[in-house]
C-alpha cells in the first residue's frame, strides 16, 4: 500500500523500511523450514532482472566514466531492481496478490477524486496543493490538458496506471463472470475507476482505458452472438477509419506541450543512436546522459522507457528484457489462462512505454505480481486457482 500512495518515498518514508521488514520476517520464519523455490526458468529471470541488469549498468557506467561525478540520486534505477526478489517470498508463501493490488489501488481513486472535489470547493488551495504534491513530493501532476476541442483539468497521480488492473478485474466480474453478489458496488467502483483514469489526462491512460473496455465489450458480444460481434467489429473499424486523422492529430500534435516533449525525446534518441553505434550495442550504463531537444538540455532519464532501456543497457540486453516482460502473456495464452490480469498487463506495458514508472520500485512490484501469479496459477473456468482456492 505504501508503494501505491508514496511511490517516490517522499511522504511516509517507509518503503525501504517495510521492504526490510518483509525480508526479515519471512527470513526468520524460514530458518527451520524448507524453502519452496520457483521453477528454474523463473529463478533465472529473477537473477537476470535483480542482479545482472543493475550490476551490468553499474559496470558500464564505471567503464564509461559516467559515475565519477554523478550524484547517487541520479542513478534512478539501481535499488528498484532488488524489489523483484520479492517473487521468492510470494512464491514460497503462495500468497495471492490479486485482492491486495485491486483493493490498494482503489486509494488512487479516493485521492484523485478527493483532490478534484477539493479544487471545486476550494479553488484557492490549488497553488498550496501543487507546491506540496507536485513540486515538493513529486507524486502528482496538475494542469489543463487539451484534446482537440476539449480542455479539461488533469489530476494525474503517479501510480494511476495501476488502475488498469482493477478496471479489467471489475469488467471481468460484471460482463463475463456475472456475479450476483454486490453488483451495485462493482458498478460503482468501475465507474469511479473510469472517471479517475479519464481525469488523469494522459494519452496512455486514456488509450488503455478504451482498449480494456472495448476488449471486454467485444468479448462479451462474441460470447452472446457471433453476428453481433461481426457487426460491432465492422462499426468500430469504420469509426476508426473515419476518425484516424483526428486520432493521429491528437496523439502527435506538436503544439501540445507534453507531445512536443516526447517527440523531442524520440528524435533525440534516434540522433544519439545514429552517432553512437558502440553504445547502442553495449549501452551507456548508469549515470550516462544525452542531449534531448524535448528538455533542451542533457538528461539522465526520459519518459520513453523502452528507448531509455536501449540507451542504458544496449540492444541485446533490452531485447532479452522485453522478451522477459512479455513472457507472462505468452505463458498465459499457451496455458489457456488469459485472465483480467493478462489484459491489464498488456495495457500496463503500453503505458510503461511513455512513463518511467516501469523501473520504479512500484513498477517492479507490478512485475512481482504478474510473474508470481503467472507461474503459480492454473486455469479453471476463467478463474485462477491458487493453492486450491479459486480467485477472480
Amino acid at each position: 500500500m505504501d508503494a501505491i500512495i508514496d511511490p517516490n518515498n517522499r511522504v511516509l518514508h517507509l518503503k525501504y523500511v517495510l521492504f526490510g521488514l518483509v525480508i526479515l520476517i519471512w527470513g526468520s520464519g524460514k530458518l527451520f523450514e524448507r524453502l519452496e523455490l520457483p521453477p528454474r526458468r523463473l529463478i533465472y529471470i529473477i537473477l537476470f532482472v535483480s542482479f545482472f541488469m543493475p550490476f551490468y549498468a553499474l559496470s558500464m557506467g564505471l567503464i564509461n566514466n559516467f559515475l565519477q561525478n554523478t550524484d547517487l540520486q541520479a542513478i534512478v534505477y539501481f535499488n528498484s531492481f532488488f524489489f523483484f526478489l520479492l517473487i521468492f517470498i510470494i512464491y514460497d508463501t503462495g500468497f495471492d496478490l490479486t485482492k491486495v493490488i485491486n483493493r490498494s489501488t482503489l486509494l488512487i481513486i479516493v485521492i484523485t477524486l478527493g483532490i478534484y472535489c477539493f479544487f471545486i470547493l476550494q479553488p484557492s488551495m490549488y497553488l498550496v496543493l501543487t507546491k506540496y504534491l507536485v513540486i515538493d513530493k513529486n507524486i502528482a501532476v496538475f494542469g489543463l490538458r487539451k484534446y482537440g476541442p476539449i480542455t479539461m483539468l488533469m489530476i494525474y497521480f503517479r501510480t494511476s496506471p495501476l488502475l488498469v488492473f482493477p478496471l479489467a478485474y471489475f469488467l471481468q466480474r460484471i460482463l463475463m463472470d456475472k456475479t450476483s453478489k454486490a453488483r451495485f458496488i462493482h458498478y460503482f467502483i468501475l465507474t469511479a475507476i473510469i472517471v479517475t483514469l479519464f481525469l488523469s489526462g494522459t494519452r496512455a491512460n486514456l488509450v488503455s482505458l478504451l482498449f480494456i473496455i472495448l476488449f471486454y465489450v467485444c468479448l462479451w458480444t462474441f460470447k452472446k452472438s457471433k453476428p453481433a460481434f461481426i457487426l460491432l467489429s465492422l462499426v468500430l473499424s469504420l469509426v476508426f477509419i473515419y476518425e484516424v486523422s483526428t486520432i493521429l492529430t491528437i496523439l502527435f500534435d506538436k503544439s501540445e506541450i507534453s507531445n512536443s516533449v516526447k517527440l523531442g525525446h524520440f528524435e533525440s534518441y534516434l540522433d544519439y543512436f545514429s552517432k553512437n553505434g558502440l553504445q547502442l550495442f553495449f549501452g551507456q550504463g548508469f549515470g550516462g546522459a544525452f542531449y534531448s531537444s524535448g528538455f533542451n538540455k542533457l538528461t539522465t532519464v526520459t519518459e520513453l522507457t523502452y528507448l531509455e532501456t536501449i540507451r542504458v543497457w544496449g540492444l541485446p540486453i533490452t531485447f532479452i528484457f522485453i522478451l522477459i516482460l512479455i513472457l507472462p502473456i505468452i505463458k498465459d495464452i499457451r496455458d489457456k489462462n488469459f485472465s483480467s490480469v493478462s489484459v491489464a498487463y498488456i495495457a500496463y506495458l503500453f503505458i510503461a512505454g511513455t512513463n518511467p514508472f516501469l523501473f520504479s520500485s512500484t513498477g517492479m512490484m507490478v512485475l512481482v505480481y504478474v510473474f508470481s501469479r503467472s507461474f503459480m496459477v492454473t486455469n479453471s473456468e476463467n478463474r485462477i486457482v491458487v493453492n486450491g482456492v479459486k480467485q477472480f
